[in-house]
């Protein structure tokens, strides 16, 4: 199953934050770069535990959103990010994944 994840990084300086609104997966890290990649690395993780349950149960986690205050607040962070320029930044982005293929 192919899957398009909406994910938001926000921070600046040596203090980032990641989050996957989709399946309500955070990350945090001292750079964008690597909140991307602990982020991508936490989601194939969650993927892959997803994958190994029964089938009727993957539904449930696969469709775990983040609460619409976070997706609303995380939005607007971004819109704001780009009207202004500064050490504060916030960026989204899809990840683009796999589910793996149940065991």
């Amino acid at each position: 199953m192919d899957l398009k994840l909406k994910c938001y990084a926000y921070g600046g300086g040596a203090s980032w934050e990641a989050i996957c609104v989709d399946l309500n997966i955070a990350v945090c890290g001292n750079s964008q770069r690597e909140v991307r990649a602990s982020l991508r690395k936490a989601v194939g993780l969650y993927l892959e535990t997803v994958a190994a349950l029964p089938a009727a149960e993957q539904d449930g986690f696969l469709s775990r959103r983040a609460p619409w205050h976070t997706r609303a607040k995380l939005a607007m962070l971004t819109w704001l990010s780009a009207l202004r320029s500064g050490r504060d930044r916030s960026e989204a982005f899809i990840f683009q994944s796999q589910m793996p293929a149940h065991p």
